[in-house]
Formats: structure tokens, sequence, C-alpha cells
């Protein structure tokens, strides 16, 4: 179910986006459980806490993401994976409309996936395994390329591919993946091209804006 030129050097040879969960932002004031969108935590693509004004009934889908991770561990979703669940569904219990399997195809049939894994679709030994197997190996392929710990590739929704953290990123706020040499200008709220460039639209410098937040 789907609904759905800069010569300088690269500064960032490794960019790690980092999950709006982790970042320093306000957290909700929910008194019915999260069962909205308006959930600030929500609108920021990320879990709820101890912090915020929620309690054990929340219902931030963001909070319920083992139905893609696994239970083993509590991972956040990657910023263009939390922007594409937006999309997708409605809520927490909606997640499970969404087929893992063809989820699971979708990444491995994308153009760059067989240049950086070593796919074992077609090999005896995966047609062997069960079902709670191919689950298993499923719910590890995902943490890796969509979760907050995907640090050096992760699947981009907006391109469809497997990504190069050091060559691409997701703008939160501008919702698409960006190259490198893109950044996000707090000034204007837009991202602007030429990392060492001031803004195209402002005029204001990339050492003014917080990159940090972004990359």
């Amino acid at each position: 179910m789907w609904f759905d030129e800069d010569q300088q050097t690269n500064p960032h040879d490794t960019i790690t986006e980092e999950n709006s969960s982790d970042e320093e932002t306000e957290k909700c004031t929910c008194h019915k459980g999260c069962s909205s969108r308006s959930c600030s935590c929500f609108k920021d693509g990320s879990g709820c806490n101890s912090s915020c004004g929620c309690n054990a009934t929340c219902r931030n889908m963001f909070n319920h993401l083992e139905y893609f991770f696994g239970k083993d561990e509590k991972y956040s979703a990657h910023p263009c994976f939390a922007q594409w669940l937006k999309k997708t569904v409605k809520n927490a219990d909606a997640l499970q409309i969404i087929d893992r399997e063809k989820l699971r195809q979708r990444i491995i049939k994308s153009e760059n996936y067989p240049e950086m894994f070593e796919d074992d679709e077609g090999s005896k030994e995966w047609k062997e395994k069960n079902e709670n197997e191919k689950l298993a190996d499923t719910q590890s392929l995902f943490p890796n390329l969509m979760s907050d710990q995907a640090t050096d590739l992760y699947y981009s929704f907006c391109q469809d591919d497997v990504c190069d953290s050091g060559n691409d990123w997701h703008c939160a706020i501008c919702r698409r993946c960006m190259d490198w040499r893109v950044w996000h200008c707090d000034k204007c709220n837009k991202c602007s091209w030429g990392s060492s460039l001031p803004c195209e639209r402002c005029g204001d410098s990339n050492s003014d804006s917080e990159l940090s937040d972004y990359f």
C-alpha cells in the first residue's frame, strides 16, 4: 500500500541525519494519549517521552515502530522514513496495513541496493527460510536503512533509492532529500545551493545557520 556548480570539497565526509527525536524540541502537552496528528512530537516525526504531557496511553505512532524494527531494540525513524510514514498512514493502529514484504522488495530492487549489500533474495538459503526467519531478516535490514541508526547509508523515499549519507541528506523542514552541497537557511527557512555560498534568497551566510540541526 503506497500513498504514496559548486566545486568545493565536501566538508561533511559523513553526514549524519539527526533524527528529530534527538533534538531539543518542545515536548507535547497532549492529554488524550496523542491520538491526533496535532501532537507536536508527531509533527516532528519523533516519539514522545517521559517529559511529554501524555502518559502510558500514548498513541504517537513513532513510539510504536517495532512492527518494522523488531522488539529487541528501540529505534527512532530516520527523517525520510518519518515523513513517508506521516504521508502513508494516519496513526499507530494503521501501521500494520503497510506490507513489510512489499517495502523490503521496494528497497532491494532500488538501483543502488545491489552495489551496497549482498542480496540473497534468489539464493537457495533464502528460499529455504520459513516466514519467521524471513521476517527476522527484514526487521534486521530496516533499522540499517530506515532508522536513526542509518548513519552511512539510508533509504530515501524521496529518491526511491539507497543513498550515501555523505552525498545526500533529508531536510525535515523542506521535506526533501538534498545534495550535500545544499544547506538549510534558518533566516528564510528554505534550503539553498552551495554550502560555502550565501543563501540565494536572503543572502544570509551558511556559517550563521545551525548546520548541526540538519546534518
